[in-house]
């Protein structure tokens, strides 16, 4: 009896203390977000299928599709300008980390950062671009017959007087239109918690 009772803890355990980047769904229209708030530092993990932020999921073929996906990335990386703080907390960007298995790091890097001009806020782990181009043909998940591809973006802000925080806006919905449904958990000071949020409702309150 002892041992079962074990075994349903330690699966419970598992079922609910998987971050959002286990990609254990891919359903266009909808993303998933872990937030976090320890100290003076707030976490964002998102995950998303690429459909949501553009409108392709392979490595891009064409020219006008590698802009499609800088101008995407460039969206990202103003993080501060698709999550919102109250004034009085003091938050401020410090970094942000974009990855796909589909695109190369330099589609994904911050503007100038192939240039050597990126700074602490411009980091990017995608596929090389080599690679990418070798992968292009069956670079994301395949289901019946098409192929699936996801976005993980990793956001760091520093917030001065965190105190002050109790909600953030998210006006990610505004930015990428394909993007209806955003499934949000959240680990705060003295609590844990979850929302879904809509372009009606964009807002994380704890």
């Amino acid at each position: 009896m002892k041992n079962i009772v074990l075994f349903v803890a330690v699966a419970c355990a598992s079922a609910f203390g998987r971050p959002a980047s286990a990609h254990e769904a891919h359903e266009h229209g909808t993303a998933r977000l872990n937030l976090s708030v320890e100290g003076q530092r707030v976490e964002i993990k998102l995950e998303t299928p690429l459909a949501n932020l553009i409108s392709f999921e392979h490595a891009p073929s064409t020219d006008a599709q590698k802009k499609e996906v800088r101008d995407m990335a460039a969206a990202l990386h103003k993080a501060d300008t698709l999550f919102i703080f109250p004034a009085e907390a003091r938050c401020r960007l410090e970094k942000v980390s974009l990855e796909s298995e589909v695109l190369s790091a330099d589609l994904l890097a911050a503007a100038g950062a192939s240039a050597g001009l990126a700074g602490k806020d411009a980091i990017h782990k995608g596929a090389s671009h080599k690679d990418a181009a070798e992968k292009a043909p069956a670079g994301g998940k395949e289901e019946g017959g098409e192929t699936h591809a996801d976005l993980d973006a990793e956001i760091t802000f520093l917030c001065d007087n965190s105190e002050n925080l109790k909600r953030i806006e998210v006006r990610m919905f505004a930015q990428f239109p394909d993007l209806r449904e955003i499934e949000v958990q959240t680990v705060t000071p003295g609590r844990q918690g979850a929302a879904e949020l809509t372009p009606q409702s964009n807002v994380i309150g704890w």
